[in-house]
């Protein structure tokens, strides 16, 4: 399962172990804390993106298997916190991709303009993808500020500058998955 964990190196008074779930969790420096706060470990120190977690103990208080079976439960009683951030944060990239494709259509569709003021069928696939982008990011879709910025500009500049309407969605859209990303927030509700 997700929570498991797996000696990679052992020698009395110091273990490496691989876990998963470091890699999903900012908060290495309370983890730390934590364990260290067990009589018998002396100094964790983890390395996020590799998943390891190394641990000095004093192996005349505290066995290998004690030690073993302190982290093993620590990841099984927080599985379900740390599966919610690796799933938040496989969406967040999604989310972050699809709007990153958008931006480059839009840039397309901007630069092909100066040519064709006239819009084509590349323009209304540009303003599908910014509203399949939009749309199929987070929950309460209506609240979102992308959404309500879309609905907003459309009804101020009017379906002749459709393009403009998508820039401006897309970027509002691009702010709040960066927001989501910086602060660790996979679905932020906003009131209006």
């Amino acid at each position: 399962m997700y929570f498991r964990h797996k000696i990679i190196h052992h020698i009395p008074g110091r273990m490496r172990l691989y876990v998963p779930a470091l890699k999903y969790t900012d908060d290495q420096e309370s983890i730390c804390e934590l364990f260290q706060s067990i009589k018998g470990i002396q100094h964790v120190r983890i390395e996020p993106i590799i998943g390891a977690m190394i641990v000095d103990y004093d192996s005349s208080h505290m066995s290998s298997n004690r030690l073993t079976r302190s982290i093993g439960l620590f990841f099984h009683q927080n599985a379900d916190d740390f599966r919610v951030l690796q799933n938040n944060s496989a969406t967040a990239r999604k989310d972050l991709l699809k709007s990153m494709v958008t931006g480059i259509l839009l840039l397309i569709a901007f630069i092909r303009k100066t040519k064709n003021p006239m819009p084509d069928l590349f323009d209304y696939l540009v303003v599908i993808s910014t509203s399949f982008t939009v749309l199929t990011h987070g929950e309460n879709k209506i609240n979102h500020p992308d959404v309500l910025t879309g609905i907003v500009s459309m009804a101020s500049l009017g379906s002749k500058r459709i393009l403009q309407v998508s820039l401006l969605t897309w970027v509002v859209n691009l702010i709040e998955v960066l927001s989501e990303i910086i602060n660790g927030t996979a679905d932020p509700k906003f009131i209006f």
